[in-house]
């Protein structure tokens, strides 16, 4: 009979085998067929692995990088940690990497990439950049110890002597190789190459296949930099020489297309360009040289002295012109200014004083005018040019002559003056 206290819940013994597959198992490598491959909207991978006997249910989360296009009945070798799936009971395999096994499924994997991305568009001539044709700083990024990068400073150096090469020493091999290829052409893109190559020497398909994985693929299609895909040998082709602006058949060959011009021929074509220039200089001197003759056998420049004396005359006529009108508006200035000024001088009630005559005003300040009568015992002021005198009238004189005396007494302490009209 059972007894209560070995009765488990689900969730006891669930766990249970949990911690029993974990601790037996942990990390495990299994190889299998591809199955129900489903890329769920959330990121997550979820799919079968299957042999001829058998299927396990695995899960390969978001998080953890696919380096590939993985298709059903695809043949891998997978990495990943055995552990059960409470709410279903059922164990699975949490994957941690997924490797194609085998060339044959290498191919399958290049192919399942080369589609999507041709797809996406990477492989479009709209896309693809213009090298430079005469860079002055080539990047390289790739492996700083092979033969390859010997052979691409070779040639570099030889065409074109001046040119500065940039190594950014990169994996191009094994595990960490392709997101290392990638950090360098990130790197690349602020250091001021004008064109930059990445690429290796020889080798397996194993070799080679980090430049076939879609981080280096992303990496080339968003560079701003003309990028030239030099992978092994001629019969070589990896996913970076599709997306590249130009694909090198060997890093030899890479380094001549870099360098489409040599030393010797931008030499030549700077003598071109010089015999050019002297040709169109000289044309130009002709031309100018036919122009000042031109204007030199000009009927206005063989005249040139007869229109300067002509001008010179018309000058001569106009200053005189000028000048006669000036000394006229002077002598009518000057009248005038004569005139006025004897009209202000007539004007001047000192004038008459100047010439004898005296002023008469009464005791009051106003002066007296012809017309106006005089009577006995006026008080009068008498203004002369120097003085100033008081008299008194005694006497008022009619008719066509008559006299003046004057008789002057002094009647007080004042010296005042008394005047006697006859």
């Amino acid at each position: 009979m059972i007894n209560e206290q070995e009765i488990l819940t689900v969730s006891e013994i669930t766990g249970s085998i949990k911690r029993t597959l974990e601790t037996k198992f942990g990390y495990v490598a299994v190889r299998g067929e591809i199955s129900n491959f489903k890329q769920h909207s959330s990121g997550h991978r979820y799919f079968s692995l299957k042999d001829d006997g058998a299927a396990i249910v695995c899960v390969m989360w978001r998080s953890r990088r696919l380096d590939f296009e993985v298709t059903d009945g695809m043949k891998v070798v997978i990495t990943g940690k055995l552990t059960v799936y409470p709410p279903r009971g059922n164990y699975q395999l949490d994957c941690t990497s997924i490797k194609p096994e085998g060339q044959g499924d290498l191919h399958i994997a290049f192919e399942a990439l080369k589609a999507k991305l041709q797809k996406a568009g990477y492989f479009d001539v709209e896309h693809k950049m213009e090298l430079p044709r005469i860079p002055l700083k080539i990047g390289i990024a790739t492996s700083p110890t092979g033969a390859a990068v010997q052979d691409m400073r070779t040639t570099i150096t030889r065409r074109l002597p001046a040119c500065e090469i940039l190594l950014r020493p990169t994996l191009t091999q094994g595990e960490g190789a392709a997101a290392d290829i990638a950090k360098a052409i990130e790197e690349f893109q602020d250091s001021g190459v004008d064109v930059l190559i990445i690429g290796r020497g020889g080798g397996s398909i194993e070799d080679l296949w980090c430049f076939n994985e879609e981080i280096v693929a992303e990496a080339i299609h968003k560079s701003k930099i003309p990028i030239v895909s030099a992978v092994g040998h001629e019969v070589d082709f990896t996913i970076s020489d599709f997306v590249a602006d130009v694909r090198a058949a060997t890093p030899t060959a890479a380094g001549e297309i870099v360098t489409p011009y040599t030393r010797e021929e931008l030499l030549q074509q700077l003598d071109y360009y010089q015999e050019q220039m002297e040709e169109a200089i000289e044309r130009r001197i002709e031309d100018y040289r036919a122009t000042i003759e031109r204007f030199l056998t000009s009927y206005n420049v063989r005249n040139f002295t007869d229109n300067l004396l002509a001008r010179q005359q018309d000058i001569d006529l106009l200053e005189e012109r000028m000048t006669a009108t000036a000394d006229r508006r002077l002598t009518n200035l000057r009248q005038r200014s004569d005139a006025l000024k004897l009209h202000l001088l007539s004007l001047d009630p000192l004038n008459p004083l100047r010439k004898g005559f005296a002023l008469l005003s009464k005791s009051n300040g106003k002066y007296l005018n012809a017309k106006e009568r005089l009577s006995p015992g006026d008080k009068l002021v008498i203004e002369r040019l120097n003085d100033k005198s008081e008299a008194k009238i005694t006497k008022i004189l009619k008719g066509e002559k008559w006299q003046r005396k004057r008789k002057v007494s002094k009647k007080n302490s004042n010296d005042s003056k008394e005047l006697s009209l006859f």
